[in-house]
Order: structure tokens, then C-alpha cells, then sequence
């Protein structure tokens, strides 16, 4: 006889052999018991979680000669018939193969003929989501009314791609997803009918892997079992999975959070030469990330995870060492490495860029780079973690640009901070007692602009000489507009000069598009209101002009950023 596959050999053949699905069993056993079954069922769910098997067990179910307490007895010629699945009356069609309006038509029509040795004629439809438009238009009516001796069920995995007049003609169950320890319990107890064994970290293993699905998990189980015979060790498992054992796991995270990218790119060298597939590495690291996170986020959450007590304990105790913007920064790094992996030729690359985005979330500035930032800076200043030396002064040279910045004087310039640099020598605080670094201190916002300071170049226009007024009265004005995205067209203006009440702003040439827009009446009038504002008679025009040569735009952009610290020579 040739082999059959654990998850086909041991089936559930009675509701109470369904794990995880109570909800579902129980309403079907007491509909069975009163003999008061729907016309037409919908079991809606991901793979694996026991909708075909129980449209069958319920099939059986409804044509039982003497059943008890709602489940069939499995000893009535009805219940034979039907175990051998041959039986006439039971009809399973799969919906992606048999999908036109033609397949359903000739349902239909075997539909009208009586049941020939069960009392009722039973069609499982599965995977129904994949039939046309055109065959759920067909089967709508039957469905709603269908002969007394006939019963549907729909099973899908996609209930959002049924039309809502079919799932108003049914009723409606959803299967979950299982646990890690129904599904352990059940390979337990497949494999001592199977005379195999697997240690219960090889379980755990496959429980997660299988991500809610039996089926997947016995699938899993029976590749071990090729793989290694009958007696199945957790390392064993690993193999077969390719995944990575939770002390590497605890060992690469624990280099990351340090900043030690040479130490993680090492290591994930020496998964490459291993033969491990990166795609599961990423996975599991990334799964890895997130505990940390949940454990940082809610504490102790083992119903979260799906953990053991100990394994707990492990994250909540590397969690401590670092923050929330940190963790959630290597697991948004991870899950995207993840996702472009696929499209890349050589993943090893991306996936090594994550990793030294983790180990140094300041290479890009964003506001989670910065929070992880901090906290790598207050991390090392609680460890103790040495400052470098101060460097030995260098001699003064003359510089060849002909810009000279003057440095105002501080009161306090307080601890600074440099970037880290693997090879330079340790740092040392000899003060400990220091006031701590403010945020404000390493992103400084923008010096304000002086009114009586000279207006730089905008756009590349250079404005007249003399028109200090102008710049003044038109950063007013634009501070009165009340519309504001009239507000941001009006910013890529220059004010060029204010002679006789009459303010005249400009663009370049290339903005003419942005001087027509703002010339146009609708954006035009708030803008001269605005101004009216600031004084009453006044006028606006607004026109182009060219653009100030590169010289006397890199000289406007250099007195914008320092100010009266900037000397030209």
C-alpha cells in the first residue's frame, strides 16, 4: 500500500478530534443533535485550520442513522459509506479547477435529483472564492432555496472576495488560526500513533513555523521524519527548517544593540558559508526583534509570543539594555531588508546595510535615528564607556579660500558629543556630575533671521541695493496672508525693492509659472490685503526677473548661514 502523508492519514474523523475550533463544533454538534442543520454553511479561514475536514465530519454528521450527542457513529452503513469517501451522495468540487457558470449549471441540475442510499446530498465546494461573476449569479438562487434533501458548504480562504449575496444565504463560520500548544498537542499525539517521537524543542519549532496550520505542522513533521527516521532531535529540526537557533539569535541582537557591526557582519558570515538561507535568517531575526519589543512594550506577555517562562526572562532581560525607538528602528530595518530581498540578485548586501543601520542609527537623521541616537549616547554614559583623548593642537595654516569664519565666543559650551569611530582611542568622562546633554543641544533649531540683516539671494535672484525695507515689509506681509498655500507661493518671491508705496517682488524665469499663479486674481488680492495691512496705501507688483550670477548666490547662501560671523575677503 503506498504511504499516505501524516495529515491525510490522520484526519479528524469526529468533532471532537478538531483542535482549537470549539466555537465552531459545538453549534454544529447541537444543530446535528435537533436535527436542525442550515441549508448552506460558509467556513471561512486560513489554510490548514480544519474547514474541509469539518465539512466532511459534518457531512457524515447530518446522515447518520443514530448519532450521539451530534457527532456520527461511525459504526451505521451511512457513516461506512461515507468513510470510504466513494459515496455518491457526497459531492466535493474544488472551485479553482470547476469555476465557470457552466460547472456550477450542471451542479445544479444533479442538485434537483434525490439522494440515493443517504438521506441527504451534501456539496462541499471548496476554495469558492475562485468561481466567475457569471457562476455565483447562477448558483444564487439555488443556494437561497435548494431542495430539502440537499446541503452546501463553502469553504474559502478569502472571504472578502465573495459576493455579499452569497454570504448573506449562509452561515457564516470563521476558523482561527491555532496555538502553539494545540498544535504541539496534536503532533504528539499523531506521532505515538505513528511510532515517532520529536523532542519538544523540535515541536515548538514546527508549531512556529507552521504559523497556525495543522496541515502545515504534520507536513513539517513528516519531512523530519524522512529526513532523520523515526527519532527526531531538535537539531535535526533546525536543519530541516534552516532556521536559526535562539542562542545565535540572543548572540547577533545582543552586537547590534552593542553597535558592534564588525562583530554582526562576522557572524552573519559565517551563516552564508554555513549555507543558510538568508530570507529565513531575516525572518527569524526580525521575529527575534520584534519579542524584544513586545517584552520592552507590555513586560512579561508570553501569551503574545507563544513563549516559555525562561525564554521570557531572556528577552525582558536583553529588552532592558536598550529603548523602544531602537527596536522598533532594527525591526522596520529588517522587515524592509526582508521584503527587497526578494527582488535583489545578491541579498547578502542589503541585508549587511541593515545590519550597519542598526549598529549606527545615526547615519540618517530622522526623528527614530535620533531617539535610538540618544539612547546608544545615555547607554554608554551609564556604562562608563570611555571618551577618546583630546587630540594635540594643530599648527595654524592659511587656508586658500579667501572665507574666513569668525566664531562667536560661548558662555557654556557644554559636553559635545562626536561621532563614534571604531578605531579612534577610547573615551573617557572625567566628570560624571555633568548637567546631562539636552536634546536641544544636538539638534539646534535655526538661527531666527535678523530684519536688519541683509536679505540673501532667494531663488537666485539678487535684490536691489538698498531694499532691507522691502525684505522686512514683504516677510510681514506673507506672515498676514490667511490662506496658506497662498503663503507658500508667495515665499519662492524676492522682495526687490519698495520706492514710492509700491512694493515690487519677483521670480526667475524658470518660476514663471509661480508668477502667473500668484499673479492671478483669486491668490493676488489676499496678498495686496495683506499688505495693506502693514501699510495702507501700498501696492504690490509682481514680475520676473533673472537670476543672480553662482558668485553672488554662494556669497548670499554663506552670509545667510553666519551672519555677521562671515568675513569676504
Amino acid at each position: 500500500m503506498a504511504y499516505r502523508a501524516l495529515y491525510r492519514q490522520y484526519r479528524p474523523a469526529r468533532f471532537a478530534e478538531v483542535i482549537g475550533q470549539e466555537h465552531i463544533t459545538t453549534t454544529l454538534k447541537h444543530q446535528v443533535a435537533s436535527d436542525r442543520p442550515a441549508h448552506a454553511y460558509l467556513f471561512c479561514g486560513t489554510r490548514g485550520t480544519g474547514k474541509t475536514t469539518s465539512a466532511r465530519i459534518l457531512a457524515r454528521a447530518v446522515n447518520c442513522l443514530s448519532p450521539e450527542d451530534g457527532e456520527p457513529c461511525g459504526k451505521c452503513e451511512a457513516c461506512l459509506a461515507t468513510a470510504a469517501e466513494s459515496a455518491s451522495d457526497i459531492t466535493e468540487i474544488d472551485a479553482a479547477s470547476n469555476n465557470s457558470v457552466n460547472d456550477v449549471r450542471d451542479l445544479i441540475e444533479n442538485a434537483q435529483y434525490a439522494p440515493l442510499k443517504l438521506r441527504r446530498r451534501v456539496f462541499i465546494i471548496d476554495e469558492v472564492h475562485m468561481l466567475s461573476g457569471a457562476a455565483f449569479n447562477a448558483l444564487l438562487k439555488t443556494l437561497e432555496e435548494p431542495p430539502e434533501h440537499i446541503l452546501f458548504i463553502l469553504a474559502t480562504t478569502e472571504p472578502q472576495k465573495l459576493p455579499a449575496t452569497i454570504i448573506s444565504r449562509c452561515q457564516r463560520f470563521d476558523f482561527h488560526r491555532l496555538s502553539i500548544a494545540n498544535i504541539k498537542l496534536t503532533l504528539s499525539s499523531v506521532l505515538e500513533r505513528a511510532g515517532a517521537s520529536i523532542e519538544d524543542g523540535g515541536l515548538t519549532l514546527i508549531a512556529r513555523a507552521a504559523q497556525g496550520g495543522m496541515r502545515d505542522a504534520l507536513s513539517l513533521a513528516d519531512q523530519c521524519l524522512a529526513f532523520c527516521g523515526d527519532h527526531v532531535t531538535t537539531q535535526n529540526v533546525y536543519d530541516v527548517l534552516g532556521s536559526m537557533e535562539d542562542a545565535f539569535l540572543f548572540e547577533i541582537s545582543n552586537a547590534l544593540l552593542r553597535s558592534d557591526a564588525p562583530g554582526a557582519l562576522r557572524q552573519l558570515d559565517g551563516i552564508v558559508q554555513a549555507g543558510r538561507d538568508l530570507s529565513v535568517f531575516a525572518a527569524d531575526l526580525s521575529a527575534h526583534f520584534r519579542a524584544l519589543l513586545l517584552a520592552k512594550t507590555c513586560g512579561r506577555c508570553e501569551d503574545l509570543l507563544d513563549c516559555t517562562e525562561e525564554a521570557m526572562t531572556r528577552y525582558l532581560e536583553q529588552a532592558s539594555a536598550s529603548s523602544e525607538a531602537r527596536l522598533m528602528l532594527a525591526v522596520d530595518r529588517l522587515l524592509s531588508a526582508q521584503n527587497d530581498m526578494r527582488y535583489l540578485p545578491s541579498p547578502r548586501a542589503l541585508l549587511e546595510s541593515a545590519l550597519i543601520h542598526i549598529c549606527r542609527p545615526e547615519d540618517t537623521l530622522t526623528l527614530t535615528n535620533l531617539e535610538a541616537r540618544l539612547d546608544r549616547l545615555e547607554t554608554q554614559l551609564k556604562s562608563g564607556v570611555p571618551a577618546r583623548a583630546e587630540p594635540a593642537p594643530k599648527p595654524e595654516k592659511k587656508s586658500d579660500p579667501k572665507v574666513e569664519i569668525k566664531p562667536q565666543p560661548k558662555a557654556d559650551p557644554g559636553p559635545e558629543f562626536e561621532p563614534w569611530e571604531e578605531e579612534a582611542p577610547p573615551m573617557q568622562f572625567s566628570d560624571m556630575d555633568a548637567p546631562p546633554v539636552q536634546f536641544s543641544e544636538i539638534v539646534a533649531p535655526p538661527p531666527q533671521a535678523d530684519a536688519s540683516a541683509p536679505t540673501p539671494t532667494q531663488n537666485g535672484i539678487k535684490p536691489a541695493s538698498g531694499t532691507d525695507d522691502a525684505a522686512a515689509i514683504w516677510r510681514k506681509t506673507i506672515e498676514n496672508i490667511p490662506n496658506m498655500f497662498i503663503q507658500a507661493l508667495a515665499r519662492d518671491a524676492i522682495a526687490l525693492k519698495f520706492e514710492q508705496n509700491t512694493l515690487t517682488v519677483g521670480f526667475t524665469e524658470a518660476q514663471e509659472m509661480k508668477q502667473k499663479n500668484l499673479s492671478a486674481p483669486i491668490n493676488f488680492e489676499p496678498t495686496q490685503r495683506a499688505l495693506q495691512q502693514i501699510r495702507p496705501d501700498a501696492k504690490l507688483i509682481v514680475t520676473t526677473t533673472k537670476a543672480a550670477p553662482a558668485s553672488d548666490q554662494a556669497e548670499a547662501q554663506a552670509k545667510e548661514l553666519f551672519g555677521d560671523k562671515l568675513t569676504i575677503e
